[in-house]
């Protein structure tokens, strides 16, 4: 089944029930659907239905009047009957054809909507990696252990794919030189789950870029999880805070910080969403942690806003 035939099979489950006036219209449009009106962000009630009545009356405009009459009649755009039967029929009254000559046309009118849709979406060639197109977080782990030799963090993300034959995923990270330090950045990037680190790229003096192949390619409302593990050289080469902003849609993320043992951590804080360079400060900007903790730190968002500092900050 090509992308087309996918497409037509989402908005023949769509038609059903209540259609676009559904109150849990959102997770019922179905992932390649989806893929098509909302890309790499999670339908939302708050706005999808206005737009999704957008692309609907952009695909079907160019449709015969009759296929377009049952399209939009089946969508519950123009009939608002709670279910598919209950429009179908009102269209039949009103035009005094069949039921099954409009299920026919119906038909006929989703596979030529589903065209349109593919078209008017296609994805080109994206040539930056740090915003290439195909997939989101549903949820980021983050966890520092500070009371190792050298300073590793572990991220872990479950990602969900929003793009067939998705094979790559690309981050970027941060590692500072300290002031004066000219020797080479001495990292150790291996994979612990979910993946192998295919490519490792200095893009500037203090930003890297990892590749990340995944052991198959997703297809699109596919879910995976995979963990990358990042060993700094010293805790010279270690800002202080285990934090995140988001650059791409991320659904929730958890921060967890192991403290080193010599109790050289004087104090910790959440960052709650905060502008990227109050992180940089090393001042409390959010609700303060009890030092000595016995356990590690942590902190969770359900929500967090692209642009903004989410996670713990400490100060040594």
């Amino acid at each position: 089944m090509d992308r087309v035939a996918r497409i037509a099979a989402d908005l023949d489950s769509f038609h059903r029930g209540r259609g676009i006036h559904a109150d849990d219209f959102a997770t019922r449009v179905g992932p390649h659907l989806a893929q098509v009106v909302f890309a790499d962000s999670n339908p939302e009630p708050t706005y999808g239905r206005d737009l999704l009545k957008r692309w609907f009356l952009a695909a079907s405009q160019e449709l015969p009047p009759d296929l377009r009459a049952v399209f939009l009649a089946a969508s519950g755009m123009t009939q608002p009957g709670p279910r598919l039967t209950d429009r179908l029929g009102a269209l039949s009254r009103s035009t005094g054809l069949a039921n099954r000559t409009l299920v026919r046309r119906l038909r006929q009118a989703d596979a030529l909507v589903a065209a349109k849709l593919d078209a008017l979406s296609y994805v080109s060639e994206d040539d930056k990696p740090f915003a290439r197109r195909g997939w989101y977080v549903e949820r980021l782990e983050s966890t520092a252990y500070l009371d190792e030799e050298r300073p590793r963090f572990v991220g872990v993300r479950e990602v969900l794919c929003t793009l067939d034959g998705l094979e790559q995923i690309c981050e970027s990270l941060s590692v500072p030189r300290p002031p004066g330090d000219t020797s080479p950045v001495d990292l150790i990037v291996a994979a612990t789950e979910g993946c192998e680190v295919d490519s490792l790229t200095r893009v500037s003096p203090s930003t890297w870029q990892v590749g990340l192949a995944l052991p198959r390619p997703l297809a699109v409302g596919q879910r995976h999880r995979l963990g990358v593990s990042i060993a700094m050289p010293s805790r010279a080469f270690v800002k202080p805070y285990n934090a995140f902003v988001p650059v791409r849609r991320t659904r929730s993320f958890a921060a967890v910080v192991h403290l080193p043992t010599d109790g050289s951590v004087t104090g910790a804080w959440r960052l709650d969403g905060v502008p990227p360079t109050a992180m940089e400060d090393g001042v409390p900007i959010g609700d303060s942690f009890d030092l000595p903790a016995s356990e590690p730190l942590a902190a969770e968002w359900t929500t967090v806003r692209r642009g903004l500092g989410y996670g713990i900050g400490w100060s040594w």
